[in-house]
């Protein structure tokens, strides 16, 4: 999990966890209006009224005054709920479900739910009382009404300007490739990408365990990950996750034949937590490039969108089997596993769809090494670009003195415009 403050209980696409609204959601007049139509998901407590607007939503019940519209609910403590509202989620069902009944054209075969699934590619919403309303050039979402700005129930690494524009339906486009192929059959073969071998950096807890469904850095992006979230104390004291390590794996990655022909190597940087890609656009991504790994400039979209002074950093995704499940789910679901079956692949990646990394573990380091010659307080102070920059030398300097130097990174190419041509 890395650089992604959603999580598994609820599926969604850069928006609407609105975990604090939630958290603090009563019995109050915007319930009581909605008394007698249905419920957005995700902040609006359905306790009153069970009826949710989304069909592939349940009400469930987090307590005996608040329950939410989600996809899914797992009993328990919430990770994403902010410190003080973590108490645990009963998730008993709350009330008896009334589908909304779907009114509108299907486009492409089917059509958009509302507030969670990335409706640019297919702005045709399910909810008849509603409109594909789009955010920014690669991101819209089918709402009832949207109002140009920041939208404060956006999570907080996502709080960058909506411009509410409508999506309308594009004509259809004719097959690409020669002879009419399309990208999906030329995600069958070895594609003409070259071998890409270089290191990645994870920051990581103790336990050893497979990789993948997971992202990963440059040890710039590590470093400001660590910085901003692990250690910072936005999510109470001590490190986040109980992270006490940078992992350092050695990659080979080749990039699939439709990101080539787009003049690239690396694709959408998604985030994945517990094991589930959260977004953006994980369904496309898939069926469009393959399982690609994708990668993003600190600074450049997804996240972050703003200047973090760590320069040169950058984020990779690394997808595995079954991402659309967390690993809480899937260990049990072959036929997951076989419809999605990811890029890690043995032996030498070939750029197909299913095949375009692998890794080998090259070391670590404990953040403890980072303190030698001074206090922890002390390393990580400061956030200009020369304070940062001294704490990533310090972390080169330690890594190359156990492992040796690491082999030169190739370049972040991931270009936003090309991928949505938008």
């Amino acid at each position: 999990k890395f650089g992604s403050r959603l999580t598994k209980n609820q599926p969604k696409m850069r928006s609407f966890v609105l975990v604090a609204s939630v958290a603090s959601a009563t019995t109050n007049q915007t319930t009581r209006q909605l008394r007698g139509s249905c419920i957005p998901s995700y902040h609006v407590n359905c306790m009153q009224n069970p009826n949710c607007c989304d069909p592939t939503t349940t009400c469930y019940a987090k307590d005996q005054a608040v329950a939410v519209c989600l996809q899914s609910c797992e009993p328990g403590i919430h990770s994403n709920d902010l410190p003080q509202y973590r108490t645990p989620w009963s998730c008993d069902v709350v009330g008896k479900q009334t589908p909304v009944v779907d009114h509108r054209p299907m486009a492409e075969g089917k059509c958009t739910q509302n507030y969670h699934v990335n409706c640019m590619h297919n702005p045709t919403c399910c909810d008849p009382n509603s409109k594909c309303y789009a955010k920014d050039r690669a991101v819209a979402i089918c709402l009832h009404s949207c109002e140009p700005g920041i939208h404060l129930n956006d999570p907080p690494q996502w709080q960058t300007p909506w411009s509410c524009s409508l999506v309308s339906p594009s004509p259809p486009s004719s097959p690409s490739g020669p002879s009419g192929m399309g990208p999906l059959a030329s995600l069958l073969r070895p594609s003409d990408g070259k071998l890409m071998d270089f290191v990645m950096y994870r920051a990581q807890n103790d336990a050893n365990y497979p990789l993948e469904n997971v992202n990963a850095g440059n040890l710039e992006g590590i470093m400001w990950y660590l910085q901003n979230e692990v250690l910072s104390g936005v999510y109470g004291p001590g490190p986040k996750f109980g992270i006490t390590r940078i992992l350092r794996i050695r990659v080979q990655v080749r990039a699939t034949q439709p990101l080539l022909d787009k003049g690239m190597n690396f694709g959408i940087r998604v985030a994945f937590d517990s094991g589930k890609c959260t977004g953006p656009d994980c369904a496309m991504d898939w069926h469009d490039y393959g399982y690609n790994v994708g990668c993003n400039k600190l600074g450049d979209w997804p996240f972050p969108t703003y200047d973090t002074h760590f320069e040169g950093g950058i984020w990779y995704s690394l997808p595995g089997s079954c991402p659309s499940l967390s690993y809480l789910h899937k260990s049990d679901d072959s036929a997951c596993k076989m419809n999605e079956p990811g890029g890690k692949c043995s032996g030498v990646p070939t750029g197909a769809g299913d095949c375009t990394w692998n890794y080998e573990n090259a070391g670590d380091l404990p953040l403890t090494e980072l303190y030698r010659e001074t206090s922890e307080r002390s390393f990580w102070a400061g956030n200009s670009n020369a304070e940062n920059r001294r704490k990533v030398q310090v972390a080169k300097e330690l890594f190359a003195a156990k492992y040796g130097p690491d082999p030169p990174v190739p370049p972040c190419d991931f270009d936003e415009a090309k991928i949505f041509g938008r």
